[in-house]
């Protein structure tokens, strides 16, 4: 098991979810560990709402699940009667999402990509998908290059759908969360590319209370919990541990700036803009 997936399966474990993604909140709504999982279906519900709005014709058209991890949504998506394709850039993740949708692909309903977007098969895939969508994953492709494909493979009347933050322009202060592109270098290529914006959800507030979610298992509990192992593996073979510590040093590091307080919910509004965007082409 690699590091990866060992972070996987304990944020599974600990949160008792079955996959990795944001939880979907109505603002009124009691936020708490225990309504987690029921939100995370809401957040897959609303994503649907839209597919299921672009797409009325489940037998003939055919999806792109872009960044789509260990294939739960593709395989929700499956079970729907779509035809849709999962690409993944990591092998373990690939396989997991095969397994999970064996028998789709079976009926060559489905098939699962491993490779980044920017590198998408062409010369293996002849199909136009008529939606393409990225669910938390646009984050981590190049925004050029992902319209360049997406050139290629949307079909002519095909709809792309992203649900994902962005990181806030001209705000004061350096934000402590990392991730997300500029939404306004987003809207200026979304011109350069002559895209139709036809939703535009800004659903920030109902995906903030996430970060509390989590600060209240990392450090609520995890971080006090790694100082007692800490303490416990010093008094066992301090010079081990001393030199253990100063090879992951660095990793030791970033996970301490990217789990610290300041990684909570009022910086998350504050610097982001978490929406839904569907877009079609002029």
């Amino acid at each position: 098991m690699d590091s990866k997936e060992f972070g996987l399966v304990a944020a599974q474990q600990l949160f008792q979810i079955e996959d990795i993604h944001y939880g979907f909140w109505d603002i009124d709504e009691k936020k708490d560990l225990a309504s987690w999982k029921k939100a995370q279906l809401k957040h897959t519900q609303f994503l649907f709402k839209y597919i299921n709005k672009f797409i009325v014709d489940k037998n003939n058209s055919k999806l792109l699940d872009v960044g789509c991890g260990i294939g739960v949504t593709t395989k929700k998506l499956l079970d729907d009667g779509f035809y849709a394709d999962g690409l993944v850039p990591y092998k373990w993740m690939a396989d997991y999402a095969k397994n999970i949708t064996s028998k789709y692909l079976k009926n060559n309903k489905t098939n699962i990509y491993e490779c980044k977007f920017e590198d998408f098969p062409l010369n293996t895939n002849n199909q136009k998908y008529d939606l393409i969508f990225f669910s938390e994953s646009y984050q981590y492709v190049n925004m050029k290059k992902s319209f360049d494909m997406i050139e290629k493979i949307l079909s002519k009347n095909g709809t792309v759908i992203i649900f994902d933050f962005f990181k806030r322009d001209n705000i004061e202060g350096e934000s402590p969360l990392g991730g997300g592109h500029s939404i306004g270098s987003f809207y200026n290529l979304l011109k350069k590319y002559n895209y139709n914006i036809n939703e535009d959800i800004d659903v920030t507030e109902n995906l903030s209370p996430n970060l509390k979610l989590v600060n209240d298992i990392i450090i609520d509990r995890l971080i006090p919990f790694s100082k007692t192992l800490d303490q416990f593996l010093y008094s066992r073979n301090k010079y081990m541990y001393r030199l253990i510590k100063w090879i992951m040093r660095k990793r030791i590091n970033k996970l301490q700036f990217k789990y610290s307080e300041s990684r909570n919910e009022e910086n998350f509004i504050k610097y982001k803009t978490y929406r839904l965007i569907v877009l079609s082409k002029n």
